[in-house]
């Protein structure tokens, strides 16, 4: 075969596919399997509808009576972007976190977040800016839990992050009976080594992890390594200090006082048996820190699959004071119209968080607005309104605060103003924030929480 030749197979390759996708666009190519629809294919849709864009009123919602007559729900669907407290008059959904910023203000204490979520929150987004304003207003340096590995590592940049050698155990696979899934919803595993290895000879898993150059993260103060049961000879290099790693608890704590605080940290294990790492987090001896658990793909209900021992265990270690639950995104879809499938599963994943940090106050952030091409117009997926309706009944019914994030972007037609605004706060996917819409939204939350924050302590003088 010819020089020539071979470099025209490409060429001809990809044009038989435009070809090819061009004649399949030209009839009704929606294929129904098992109830799910496929997209339909329209190769030149962004040419040919371009300038028939636009923003679709939002039709009437179909609720049932039962739902219309309750007045604590009747709540405005654009708009309304206060956090609610579905706990009585004389009490706060968010009193427990409160009292922590209090302590936090007045003296050395710490008050810690887990923020729970899916793709939304992926490398940080909306947890750094929250993190970064509560870091402002509270103090507190570091950058909180950071798992042993990520797929988004890369595109985190809130801290740098490298990792080699380990098999990793995640929600939506089978994991084996002798390991367990840490509070980030990953399991960790190190090689194991023939022998102990302490003289670097023969270099086991790694991670390491290096500080950026921005305010409250530009330094490691206190460094805390979490994992599961461990016995025999198992051993861990962290900056060159040899530590062993000992432990019959569900979640075991390695503290490492860097003292005024290190650049990087790097650990290098050295294990004879099998054990679960879970992470490390980074931070100061008071202050606010905020630890993202985002999960691509989740809608939340995989969540139970850590154990309530795993979650009490790192809660033991770590001490949480608020609980963010974001999710919501992966359960959309435009030809649901009933969620109650949806909302039962939660209550059971509210009800185990509720179990496992019973002293921690809990926000439930609804899903945003997410756009999809209807017949060439970009309108909103009409089952996302309907989902924010089921959010708000299981806070009201679990006694936990609510926070609309498809109210406060504007409800109805908003994503298609964040993606096509003079300023684009979210992606061409109309579904995912872009840094300044994440920051945006961080930055908005933090406003609403200290808006509460500031009635608590009016009310309690």
């Amino acid at each position: 075969m010819t020089d020539n030749n071979k470099l025209s197979q490409p060429f001809i390759m990809v044009l038989t596919v435009i070809i090819l996708l061009f004649v399949i666009s030209q009839f009704d190519n929606q294929i129904n399997i098992f109830g799910f629809k496929t997209k339909k294919v329209e190769l030149l849709s962004d040419v040919l509808f371009k300038e028939e864009k636009k923003i679709i009123p939002a039709p009437e919602l179909i609720i049932s009576d039962s739902v219309i007559s309750d007045s604590v729900l009747k709540l405005p669907l654009v708009g309304s972007s206060n956090i609610f407290d579905f706990v009585d008059d004389t009490t706060f959904a968010l009193s427990h976190f409160f009292q922590a910023l209090n302590a936090t203000k007045k003296q050395k204490h710490k008050t810690r977040i887990a923020y729970f979520g899916d793709s939304m929150i992926e490398g940080d987004l909306i947890t750094q800016d929250l993190r970064n304003c509560m870091q402002e207003k509270f103090g507190g340096f570091g950058v909180g839990f950071v798992p042993i590995t990520s797929i988004v590592a890369g595109f985190r940049v809130s801290v740098i992050h490298s990792f080699n050698g380990w098999t990793t155990y995640n929600l939506v696979e089978k994991t084996p009976a002798n390991h367990v899934l840490g509070i980030s919803g990953f399991g960790f595993v190190p090689d194991t080594l023939n022998y102990t290895d302490t003289t670097n000879a023969s270099k086991g898993s790694w991670v390491n992890y290096t500080a950026v150059n921005r305010k409250h993260l530009n330094k490691f103060c206190e460094t805390k390594l979490l994992y599961g049961k461990s016995s025999g000879e198992n051993y861990v290099d962290i900056n060159g200090s040899i530590y062993p790693l000992k432990g019959e608890n569900a979640v075991n704590q390695l503290l490492v006082n860097t003292g005024k605080g290190c650049q990087s940290v790097n650990a290098e294990f050295y294990c004879k048996t099998p054990m679960d790492i879970f992470g490390f987090s980074m931070e100061s001896d008071s202050g606010v820190f905020v630890d993202n658990f985002s999960f691509r793909g989740n809608s939340g209900m995989p969540i139970t699959k850590v154990s309530q021992r795993v979650y009490s265990g790192t809660n033991d270690c770590l001490g949480y004071d608020l609980i963010i639950l974001e999710y919501g995104l992966n359960a959309v879809s435009p030809a649901i119209t009933d969620f109650s499938w949806y909302e039962q599963g939660m209550t059971n994943v509210i009800k185990h968080i509720q179990a496992s940090f019973p002293n921690a106050s809990i926000l439930l952030i609804s899903v945003g607005d997410k756009s999809y091409r209807n017949n060439g117009i970009y309108e909103t997926d009409p089952s996302v309104p309907i989902l924010v309706e089921s959010q708000k009944r299981m806070a009201k019914n679990n006694k936990i605060a609510f926070w609309s994030l498809y109210d406060a972007m504007g409800g109805y037609g908003s994503m298609i103003k964040w993606v096509e605004g003079d300023t684009a706060f979210a992606n061409k996917d109309y579904t995912h924030f872009n840094f300044k819409g994440a920051h945006k939204v961080g930055k908005l939350l933090f406003s609403k929480l200290m808006n509460e924050y500031d009635d608590y302590n009016k009310k309690n003088k």
